[in-house]
């Protein structure tokens, strides 16, 4: 087993007491549960974070694509750089990866 910390968490008695019930509705400590919760959080920080997420970009991009095609199948190429340059400097870039 790794070696543990004891650490104090502050918390009001309402908080506690929600922590406490669901603990054990999932037969597991308060404690443990907390840890578990926190690293789960700190985990998924990163985005998309579901499976839901990842499908909605994938048919966001998809119909982007669409439209800037048959803009440019209209002539309206010139259109595009314009509209990417306004989501740039609304919206931060998307992650890399």
């Amino acid at each position: 087993m790794a070696k543990t910390l004891s650490k104090t968490v502050r918390v009001t008695e309402a908080q506690w007491n929600r922590v406490e019930n669901a603990a054990r509705k999932r037969n597991e400590s308060p404690n443990h549960l907390l840890v578990q919760l926190a690293m789960d959080a700190l985990d998924r920080h990163e985005w998309p974070r579901t499976e839901l997420e990842i499908q909605l970009l994938r048919s966001t991009l998809f119909t982007a694509q669409a439209m800037a095609r048959d803009m440019i199948a209209k002539g309206r190429g010139e259109e595009i750089e314009d509209i990417r340059r306004e989501i740039s400097r609304i919206a931060p870039e998307l992650p890399s990866n």
